[in-house]
């Protein structure tokens, strides 16, 4: 979805489009799925609880009416070479206050921040690391400090440590009660672990100022009830409340309304909007991989492989070795296409064993439709479920059972995620392949015109 629709800027999976940069409590590294819009990063479907209405709009000092441009971002932003080397520049001022004073709190915190922002840059799996790493020695040094907590949970989140960061959170809330972030990121974290009547009343705080991220967040929220044009509608008021030249939130608001139109057919629309992005920022690898995707969907074949062996380069990430692969085998080169999905599987396989619970959710994908291995899906799937227990990754887990023909566990599974799904496109075909794995082809009928009525170019079952 969104990839808040991936907002959390650091990533996240499930249908949600990413997040944008760095929101507390977002969920894991940004898939590609993850980065479509949907709620990656957020992972909230209690749409209504998470609204910011009229009034908060008023809060923030924006009229409701205030708008940003129809088509992409006219907004200039710093350019790709001036920022880089800023963004370069500043680690080394970092290092130099943290060499300075080890456990102060605001070094500490912006060397996270850089690290989070850098794994958006080369999609390093380590950078959430370090940023924990400095996050845990502000913590100790400070502990009654809330603010250093909720970074952390953010991390936390970021690595679908879900329970470690309700932890934080809830230290947090009881140093102040009513702080509307610290309520907000709890009920997301809650979500994220299928605990939705718990998380609803702390979702029903609305931010005290919203930000183009709370926007973005709310956008996703929208999508997933599937009002396309309400949630374009809040992405641009999202655009309009940003007034800095930083090229990753301009960037972010244009590839959200690119997923929108992706995931809802248009994608000759999702170009423009992706080009728009990528043309700010061709490092913001979200941006690019995405705009490889439309770009093989559109036909042109030759840019989409240029993108996604940039991509590859830059990132390493299995999901985009997996991609490419697609590519080559629609470009009728089996065995380089077969190549790629061998480098992608032994790259999961090495992901997985130093970053487990950060990835788990974005390899069963993998194992699931790109190099099938049923048994390997479902061993990640019901590890994820461990650390997870939203309705993406419950049908997921559905969808893996099934695979491995447990039925019973996966209709159990698909019974539990269908309350609290999302009413997505991609979410209602998985519910139809599920039901067809149980042989309960009206079911699977439903649920595939449901999804292509959300998104018309939804394909029909292998």
């Amino acid at each position: 979805m969104l990839a808040i629709l991936a907002l959390a800027a650091c990533q996240g999976e499930q249908r949600a489009p990413p997040q944008p940069p760095a929101s507390a409590a977002s969920a894991a590294p940004a898939s590609a799925k993850a980065a479509a819009i949907s709620t990656h990063a957020l992972t909230g479907r209690t749409l209504a609880a998470n609204t910011i209405d009229a009034k908060g709009l008023k809060s923030a000092r924006l009229a409701p009416t205030a708008l940003g441009p129809e088509g992409p971002m006219t907004a200039r932003s710093t350019s790709a070479g001036i920022y880089l080397r800023n963004f370069a520049s500043r680690k080394i001022s970092i290092d130099a206050r943290v060499a300075k004073t080890p456990t102060g709190s605001s070094a500490l915190s912006e060397l996270a921040a850089w690290h989070m922002e850098q794994q958006l840059l080369d999609g390093d799996p380590t950078h959430a690391d370090k940023a924990l790493a400095a996050l845990d020695t502000a913590v100790a040094a400070s502990p009654k400090l809330s603010v250093l907590r909720l970074r952390r949970a953010g991390v936390l989140g970021h690595l679908h440590r879900f329970a470690d960061a309700q932890a934080d959170l809830e230290i947090a809330l009881k140093a102040d009660p009513t702080d509307p972030s610290v309520r907000r990121a709890l009920g997301k974290v809650l979500e994220n672990r299928g605990r939705y009547a718990e998380a609803k009343p702390h979702l029903a705080v609305a931010p005290s100022r919203p930000t183009y991220r709370d926007l973005g967040e709310q956008a996703a929220k929208i999508f997933k009830t599937g009002d396309v044009e309400r949630a374009d509608k809040t992405l641009r008021i999202a655009a309009a409340t940003y007034r800095d030249v930083h090229p990753i939130p301009l960037a972010w608001i244009d590839l959200q309304r690119g997923l929108l139109r992706l995931r809802t057919g248009r994608w000759a629309e999702a170009k423009t909007f992706f080009e728009a992005a990528y043309n700010r920022l061709p490092q913001y690898f979200l941006v690019a991989e995405h705009l490889a995707e439309v770009e093989a969907k559109l036909g042109n074949h030759a840019r989409a492989l240029a993108l996604y062996d940039d991509v590859v380069k830059q990132t390493r990430l299995p999901e985009f070795m997996a991609a490419r692969a697609g590519v080559l085998a629609d470009m009728g080169r089996a065995a380089e296409a077969e190549a790629a999905l061998a480098q992608a599987d032994a790259r999961w396989d090495a992901i997985l064993k130093a970053h487990g619970t950060a990835y788990a959710a974005h390899a069963v994908g993998f194992w699931l439709d790109d190099r099938p291995n049923p048994e390997k899906a479902r061993l990640w799937a019901d590890t994820n479920l461990k650390l997870r227990r939203d309705a993406d990754s419950l049908l997921m887990a559905a969808r893996a059972h099934a695979a491995t023909k447990d039925l019973d566990g996966a209709r159990t599974l698909l019974e539990e995620a269908l309350p609290n799904g999302p009413d997505v496109d991609e979410f209602h075909a998985d519910v139809a392949a599920v039901y067809r794995a149980l042989g309960e082809p009206a079911k699977a009928a439903a649920a595939l015109a449901r999804a292509k009525a959300l998104n018309p170019k939804t394909p029909d079952p292998g």
